[in-house]
């Protein structure tokens, strides 16, 4: 597997680097990119894990069995994605009636369709992995089985909880374990089999340190102790697909984390998100889709969004279909947030829903962490259909203390276009792993259609507090104390103080600003500017703006004046002055790979207003009083006679002065 480092065009960009980020790619056709995780063991080792379910290995006879790969990060120079050895070996196989036969099926098991790494310990599976069921017929049954690494992969272990005597479709047979996967915050996996009992589907949780303990390459069936599994429920709940997805969280008030599982196909097909006990396994809380077929639970994910100390729920349903009065149905898939107000209490849900047709946003969701260091947990939606040729777009939301922001704060897109199926930029997404360690969470984004990898970094971002003083503000047109130096002329004039101040999560101790500012703004171009800079005679100016990081206000002073007043008319509407700010990129360090960016949420213009002193008053304001009254030259009028009538008009202002 290749990497490079790809330039995109710039676009809808907060503050995940677009410009400039990091490429894996895999062996075609091997849906490299289909699952992704950080895999940061250490303080000081980062690397990139990349699932490829149809990926050749050096397994002997072994067809598209899947494999993960190990990207290195940095990725510098020539260096390599690599397989990573969890199984090297071919089919097991039992003597049955004096003959050899297999009692496992690996080709085709789609190893490496979810992987998941908790500190130093991966686990990565294979939901379409067969057994030979241990009778006297040979059946293969697709109960799936999962792999851990531990000790930098030194260490290897097998766990296939659905591998036992309760066989066929009514047992384990068909469950596909390790269809999704997580861990507990205590580093005990959570394997989720949506195929056991009819497709009721189920979920596993067990220790690593029981799965590595107990494991045994020639002990096929070894069961663990401590393993707990939910059990078979009434037919009424057969193809529901409890497990489908899988997430851990703190919902009900202690110290102990419960699981929640996605069961897309339960309650008639509406779907349903189940909050579960991790301690006996029993059902506590559902959350039910509201649109039957939306596959509601497709996807779920666990984050503390508000940061009021409890953990949310979000839940996909990538097939939601939109009804806009009697048009045609739209399906365009919908997130659903439930915030947690205490303890299995939540609000009801807030809705995002996607806008393109077919482009399955909410087909994965991904806590990001705090990504731009707002104090607010943010979150990724994938929409791996979405944008130009079916390409796939990633859109980020941040969060805030009533949730989720509505609108993206920055739309990811899919560069890479693909032959055969989708792209599928977008499919699986992780964050809230710092990467590049600056501080700040960073993204991958698998395409498994055209076998890449995408690692977005997060930049730094600056919160600038600028502001505008005027000294007065208020001008006396009579009172001038300043002279033009080449004419010598007094003109009114008043000290314009530009100001700013600068905070950041990891930012240069000096941030340098490039400021411009316009006098008289408001006017249109071509009119006459009333005020302009002392110095130059300009109304607009650009300046470097050095501000020192986590200081009081730093200031540059200018003198404005006004021009004379037979130049203008306008006295009356107020004097706009605009202070326009950006980051300088000159003053960035060299070498720096992913540059600072301004807040998105805080306004980069700032405006002020000075006006001219009139004769109206303290406040400034001309409210005038025009009284009209006429008077005729002649008291009667004969009717027919040629004589004009003169009418005499007095006008006068009652009110303050006018001026127009």
């Amino acid at each position: 597997a290749a990497l490079g480092v790809l330039w995109t065009p710039a676009s809808q960009a907060f503050n995940l680097d677009v410009d400039k980020l990091t490429v894996y790619s895999g062996p075609e056709g091997s849906y490299f990119g289909y699952a992704v995780d950080f895999h940061i063991p250490a303080a000081r080792t980062a690397s990139v894990l990349v699932g490829a379910p149809k990926a050749n290995t050096t397994q002997p006879d072994i067809v598209e069995g899947g494999a993960v790969y190990y990207c290195p990060w940095p990725a510098e120079g020539s260096a390599q994605c690599r397989q990573i050895p969890f199984d090297n070996t071919n089919n097991r196989k039992i003597r049955v009636n004096g003959t050899k036969e297999p009692i496992e099926f690996k080709s085709n098991q789609w190893f490496g369709a979810t992987v998941k790494a908790h500190k130093g310990e991966v686990v990565a599976c294979a939901p379409l992995y067969h057994w030979r069921t241990l009778k006297p017929t040979p059946e293969k049954d697709p109960v799936g089985t999962c792999y851990v690494a531990i000790q930098n992969f030194s260490a290897y272990a097998e766990y296939s909880p659905c591998r036992n005597s309760n066989a066929d479709p009514e047992g384990q047979g068909y469950c596909q374990a390790g269809f999704s996967l997580d861990f507990y915050k205590n580093g005990d996996l959570i394997v989720g089999g949506p195929g056991s009992f009819y497709w009721q589907g189920q979920v596993i949780t067990a220790s690593i340190a029981d799965i590595i303990a107990n494991y045994s390459f020639k002990d096929i069936l070894r069961k663990l102790a401590r393993e707990k599994q939910t059990d078979v429920a009434p037919a009424s709940y057969d193809d529901s697909y409890l497990g489908y997805s899988v997430a851990a969280g703190e919902f009900t008030g202690d110290s102990e984390q419960e699981l929640v599982a996605g069961v897309p196909r339960g309650a008639q097909n509406f779907g349903y998100v189940s909050i579960i006990n991790s301690t006996d396994m029993t059902f506590i809380q559902n959350f039910t889709g509201e649109q039957m077929a939306s596959y509601f639970g497709y996807t779920v994910t666990v984050s503390d969004v508000n940061n009021d100390g409890m953990d949310d729920i979000l839940i996909g349903a990538p097939l939601f279909m939109e009804r806009e009065f009697e048009s045609s149905p739209r399906e365009v898939g919908q997130v659903y947030l439930y915030l947690q107000v205490s303890a299995l209490v939540f609000r009801d849900p807030q809705i995002l829903a996607g806008t393109e047709v077919f482009g399955r946003f909410g087909s994965a969701v991904a806590h990001l962490g705090d990504l731009n260091q707002d104090g607010y947990n943010d979150i990724a939606i994938g929409a791996p259909f979405a944008g130009k040729d079916q390409r796939g777009k990633v859109l980020i939301y941040n969060g805030n203390k009533d949730g989720l922001n509505t609108k993206p704060s920055q739309t990811l897109q899919g560069v890479w276009a693909s032959q055969t199926i989708p792209s599928g930029f977008g499919f699986t997404l992780r964050g809230d792993s710092d990467i590049d360690k600056n501080d700040y969470p960073d993204l991958i984004v698998g395409a498994f259609g055209t076998g890449k990898v995408a690692v977005y970094r997060a930049r730094p971002v600056v919160t600038v507090d600028a502001q505008l003083l005027l000294n007065p503000m208020i001008i006396n047109l009579e009172n001038k104390t300043c002279q033009v130096p080449e004419s010598l002329s007094p003109v009114a004039c008043f000290s314009l103080r530009v100001c700013a101040s600068v905070t950041g999560q990891s930012i240069s101790n000096t941030v340098g600003l490039t400021a411009e500012v316009h006098l008289d703004a408001l006017k249109q171009k071509g009119a006459i500017k009333r005020t302009l800079f002392l110095d130059n005679h300009q109304s607009h100016r650009v300046f470097p703006l050095p501000i020192k990081r986590q200081k009081s206000l730093q200031c540059q002073d200018f003198v404005v004046y006004l021009r004379d007043e037979t130049e203008f008319r306008d006295k009356l509407s107020p004097i706009n002055i605009s202070l326009n700010y950006s980051l300088d990129e000159s003053t960035f360090k060299e070498g720096l790979e992913v540059k600072p960016i301004l807040n998105y949420y805080r306004e980069n213009t700032v405006t002020q207003q000075a006006h001219i002193l009139v004769d109206c008053g303290e406040d400034n304001v001309c409210i005038p009083d025009l009284k009209l009254s006429a008077r005729p030259d002649k008291n009667q009028v004969i009717i027919g006679d040629e004589n004009h009538l003169t009418l005499m008009i007095n006008a006068r202002n009652e009110g303050e002065g006018a001026y127009e």
